[in-house]
């Protein structure tokens, strides 16, 4: 394997890496449980006399970190009995290990709430620490000879430690409401993306609508001017037949008169060339490939046969389109462009040597016009990454 080869192959990993996916997934969650606990068992031992009850109360303190993202509720319940139980141990200060763990359930539990209760709870638990602090702070009286005792925490001492937790958990609950907001941005964009990529959908679709009422109303037009004319130029037609060209002719203006309703329907508001307007087929393909800005190499395999009008304005049209994204997405690129005429169905093939796609090849609205038309008469459509690089689009248009 060259240099090349193993530069891009490196590449692609890094570009596939999710560093969210990691965070996020089960087994980075064990970790974390596993490190805590070991961290407050180390704590605990090193300020404190180790008992069982003093160990097993750091490991329920910790440990439910594993059930955090599957069980959220649990491990906060597990989380808070555990420090109780570290307390009641006659643990003064409760190990770092312990207040990292919930901090992270706390988290938890502020992304599942909305907005307006993460901020109640937030503001409940501030309340509660605080009143907490302000018990332990407060000097007691010794009830045996009425002397003042000192708190175990000197005053500047728990106000700066009352200060830094309560500065936590706003921090906390912060954190929470931007990652919120952030997961809100997201779906607003997903669902603009999906609305843009819709309407791209239905303009294109509008726009085939009219060139397809183009191609069918010169074909009608023709039937009706010719059963029109019929009886004129036909001699020795009974009364029989002329009625029947007659009714014919009527049945074509009705047609007419129909696709134009439906147009009007499909167009909505889509400014589009006048209806007299002639739509371009392959047999302008040279010029369309003398106005492009580049190198174009046209390779043509099998006979080249006269193909129906619909496979062939849409077969121009790909092609147009496919020029244009190379023009916009790889400027100077060489464009190949293959047009294989097989018994059933005409097959394009048009490729860049460009740097190919820089992400998702569906979210563009040229590949959304070119699918809609490919899939109209009821062929095929793909698009993505080339072999040998670039940027490959293929296409098969039946031709029966």
């Amino acid at each position: 394997m060259d240099v090349t080869a193993r530069l891009t192959r490196a590449e692609e990993r890094v570009a596939a890496f999710d560093l969210k996916r990691v965070i996020e997934s089960p087994l980075t969650t064990i970790a974390i449980a596993v490190a805590l606990a070991i961290f407050a068992f180390v704590e605990v031992s090193s300020r404190w006399n180790v008992s069982l009850l003093t160990l097993l109360a750091a490991l329920l303190a910790t440990a439910p970190q594993a059930l955090r993202r599957s069980q959220p509720w649990l491990a906060v319940a597990l989380t808070l009995l555990g420090a109780t139980g570290l307390l009641m141990a006659g643990v003064t200060r409760l190990p770092v290990a312990v207040g990292l763990s919930g901090v992270l359930s706390f988290y938890t539990i502020l992304r599942l709430l909305s907005r307006r209760a993460a901020w109640i709870l937030t503001a409940s638990v501030g309340a509660l620490l605080s009143a907490g602090f302000a018990t332990v702070l407060r000097p007691y009286r010794d009830f045996q000879d009425g002397s003042i005792t000192r708190p175990y925490w000197d005053f500047q001492g728990g106000i700066i430690t009352m200060i830094a937790i309560l500065g936590m958990v706003v921090a906390t609950a912060l954190l929470a409401d931007v990652r919120r907001s952030r997961t809100e941005i997201k779906e607003v964009r997903a669902d603009n993306l999906e609305t843009l990529r819709e309407q791209a959908a239905m303009a294109e679709r509008a726009r085939i609508a009219r060139e397809m009422h183009d191609i069918v109303a010169h074909s009608v037009s023709m039937i009706a001017v010719q059963a029109e004319t019929a009886p004129y130029t036909l001699e020795g037609l009974d009364d029989r037949t002329k009625q029947e060209f007659a009714e014919i002719a009527a049945s074509a203006r009705t047609t007419l008169t129909e696709m134009r309703r439906l147009l009007g329907v499909l167009r909505a508001d889509v400014t589009t060339a006048p209806e007299t307007a002639p739509q371009p087929g392959l047999a302008l393909l040279p010029e369309l490939l003398e106005r492009h800005e580049g190198v174009v190499d046209l390779d043509v395999v099998g006979d080249a046969e006269p193909v129906p009008q619909a496979v062939d304005v849409s077969a121009y049209r790909i092609v147009q389109e496919a020029l244009t994204n190379a023009r916009v997405h790889a400027p100077g690129a060489r464009v190949s462009i293959e047009l294989t005429y097989r018994p059933a169905m005409l097959v394009l093939r048009i490729a860049d040597d460009g740097p190919g796609p820089s992400g998702s090849t569906s979210d563009g609205h040229g590949l959304v016009g070119m699918r809609e038309r490919a899939v109209a008469l009821g062929g095929w459509f793909n698009a993505g990454p080339g072999p040998a690089g670039g940027f490959l689009i293929q296409a098969g248009l039946p031709l029966e």
